[in-house]
């Protein structure tokens, strides 16, 4: 079954845009969508990673720089007394959150002949610098570009799924 990870990408991009425009009051400058060509991924202060489908699996990555994680969790957490020493546990949950948030909808809207496409729970790397890939794998990325920092995200699937 190939699927169209440009489309799935655009789908994901939208709802991260809206996302930040609408309940983030984020704007998105600039957005960078392309084929990764070379074999690793450069992440950002914190990524948080799903799988979509079942096997195999599409990887969405999202990576945040440190600045647009910290804006994106003070305006999440604005109403909650978050104490110091749990700052750094909330912001990776709230990475989790946002990425399962944005990703869940999106498949919603990503049409797959009737069959449900399935979403993992999240998980947050922290102070990782990189991914690198096999032959067998595609990278697609759209970088975001905005006044409070930048983000990543990344869908990557194995090549036998893919369809620009």
């Amino acid at each position: 079954m190939n699927i169209s990870i440009k489309h799935l990408m655009d789908i994901i991009s939208t709802r991260t845009v809206d996302f930040f425009n609408e309940e983030m009051g984020i704007a998105v400058n600039e957005q960078d969508i392309r084929l990764v060509e070379n074999n690793r991924l450069e992440l950002n202060y914190l990524t948080s990673v799903v799988t979509v489908g079942s096997t195999p699996h599409i990887f969405v990555i999202f990576s945040y720089t440190k600045n647009i994680i910290d804006k994106i969790f003070d305006i999440y957490t604005e109403e909650l007394e978050i104490l110091d020493e749990e700052r750094l546990e909330y912001v990776e949950e709230t990475a989790g959150d946002i990425v399962n948030i944005i990703v869940g909808n999106s498949i919603a809207d990503f049409e797959n002949n009737g069959i449900a496409i399935s979403l993992s729970p999240p998980i947050v790397i922290s102070n990782a610098q990189s991914i690198a890939k096999s032959r067998s794998v595609k990278f697609f990325v759209n970088n975001l570009k905005t006044s409070n920092g930048d983000m990543s995200i990344f869908c990557v699937c194995p090549n036998e799924l893919f369809e620009v």
